[in-house]
């Protein structure tokens, strides 16, 4: 298997010194429509002093990129948060503060990070949070924020097997689907779990049709509509201009409409308020 990243060293002296690589230009609709064998995804986990992004800081990144359902690639260094680290979040990541004190800051890691990702989807177990953190060290040096796409397992999990398990948890989750990777609140294995989850949860998406990026970005904003189960029937509709026709079991037209993206169109009929 072929590594496409550069693993970031663990050490600041050893530090990577690369320009700033350029963020993302947020996917065009044409782009959305991708299928999902075709898109990359970064599946980033991040380990923090706390929970404020303007208060507490980075202490470790990871991340695994995959494509096709293969990982070609992994990224994970120790962050030097220049921040006391609080026993609580020792206890809890095990991260200790001679663990981090020979790692590089953020602002040496940022540029090798931004590579790694490139124009990639981004994953994460209640993503927000990640690119929370990330938003904010990239504003205080210098960088605008991340416009990548983004896919948040635990809306998809909410969406998916809310009914089947007591809580979302990225630990529950990945014992209830059995994926081969357990969380421990260190970064990489818990990307990594991650995207185990990813990859389980969408074979349970595939059998409601999402078979392109559109669909899969738009999941975790379908309601629990009664006819939910008919969105496999859209799976081979084009993305393209055109009319409609809704028949009952007797053929006769329900009814007629037009859109410029047909399978959206006819998808949001079985997935909406309305």
């Amino acid at each position: 298997m072929t590594t496409l990243a550069r693993r970031v060293p663990e050490t600041a002296h050893d530090a990577p010194t690369t320009a700033r690589a350029p963020l993302a230009v947020q996917q065009s609709f044409d782009a959305l429509g991708t299928p999902l064998a075709e898109v990359t995804f970064v599946v980033l986990d991040l380990e923090t002093t706390g929970t404020s992004p303007s208060e507490c800081a980075i202490t470790e990144v990871g991340a695994v990129r995959y494509r096709g359902g293969e990982r070609v690639g992994v990224f994970h260094t120790l962050v030097n948060p220049g921040v006391p680290i609080p026993p609580t979040i020792t206890v809890i990541t095990g991260i200790t503060e001679a663990m981090v004190l020979p790692a590089p800051p953020i602002d040496e890691v940022l540029p090798a990070l931004l590579e790694f990702i490139g124009g990639a989807v981004i994953v994460g177990h209640n993503v927000r949070f990640d690119i929370s953190f990330l938003d904010a060290a990239l504003d205080r040096h210098g960088y605008p924020k991340l416009a990548n796409r983004r896919v948040d397992t635990l809306g998809l999990a909410r969406r998916l097997v809310r009914d089947e398990v007591h809580d979302l948890k990225l630990g529950t989750l990945a014992r209830h689907l059995r994926v081969p990777e357990t969380p421990c609140h260190r970064a990489l294995e818990d990307a990594q779990a991650t995207a185990e989850v990813l990859h389980a949860l969408l074979e349970r998406a595939g059998t409601l049709g999402v078979l392109g990026l559109d669909d899969l970005l738009e999941l975790p904003t379908i309601r629990a509509h009664p006819s939910a189960s008919k969105l496999r029937l859209t799976a081979g509709l084009p993305r393209d201009p055109g009319v409609y026709v809704f028949r009952d079991r007797t053929g006769q037209v329900l009814y007629v409409g037009k859109a410029t993206n047909l399978r959206a169109r006819v998808r949001s009929y079985f997935g909406g308020d309305d």
